[in-house]
């Protein structure tokens, strides 16, 4: 994957340019303004995503916000798979297979980078976690049902919906080194290739969940269904803005 890297280079910034503005159309601003002419940014935790919508704006536009997100995680790697998929193979050891992984995987860095720094609403965006569930359907479905294991099991117990997004994303990050490296069986330079590039837009998710892992050491942060004070939650609120 290096040698790709080096060798195809020029590719690179297309599939990256598409990718990152691809990210940058956030579904939980854009459905927000058209349901409430309020911009989600400045309701409830202030964070641009599914579950803020779900909270401030009900399950539809939460459903519509989720399948936005999700579904331009995965139209950044079908779209990048099939830019690096047209470069002429030549006569370097690798096929149009592994030009297609290398697309979909460079995409997956800028799709999420966008989310979360959208160049369309001032670099403020959301998480990136939908993104990433959409990406992983594409990058490697095994992952993926990983994931949505870890987090399901993880919210069904803890009642957290944070936590359970930042333990998928460490499931993520793992499960795709031991998937890569053992059952796959590939080079470990691919290896470091596929787990580098999701582990970079995971890191990024899991930096923005920085105030809610605060809360959740302290032992306040809110679990679904539970009723908090007017002051405890706007707490919150101001912490998750900063």
């Amino acid at each position: 994957m290096l040698d790709m890297l080096l060798d195809r280079w020029p590719v690179v910034p297309v599939i990256a340019v598409m990718a990152y503005l691809l990210g940058s159309i956030n579904w939980a601003i854009i459905i927000t303004r058209l349901r409430s002419r309020k911009d989600i940014r400045e309701v409830g935790s202030g964070n641009a995503g599914a579950t803020n919508v779900l909270r401030s704006q009900g399950v539809l536009p939460a459903v519509l916000t989720l399948i936005g997100d999700g579904g331009k995680g995965v139209l950044a790697a079908l779209a990048g798979g099939w830019i690096a998929s047209l470069l002429p193979v030549g006569e370097m050891a690798f096929g149009p297979e592994e030009l297609t992984v290398f697309g979909r995987y460079v995409a997956a860095v800028f799709v999420v980078t966008g989310h979360v720094f959208p160049v369309f609403y001032g670099f403020r965006g959301g998480k990136g976690v939908a993104a990433i569930g959409g990406l992983l359907f594409v990058l490697d479905w095994r992952v993926g049902l990983i994931a949505v294991g870890v987090f399901a099991l993880t919210v069904l117990l803890s009642r957290m919906v944070s936590l359970g997004s930042v333990l998928a994303g460490v499931a993520i990050i793992v499960s795709t080194f031991v998937l890569c490296c053992w059952v796959d069986r590939m080079v470990m330079e691919t290896v470091w290739f596929c787990t580098i590039s999701i582990g970079i837009p995971v890191s990024m998710a899991i930096a923005k969940h920085g105030g809610n892992i605060r809360r959740i050491i302290a032992g306040t942060e809110r679990r679904i269904g539970e009723k908090v004070s007017v002051d405890t939650e706007s707490s919150a609120e101001q912490g998750e803005q900063k």
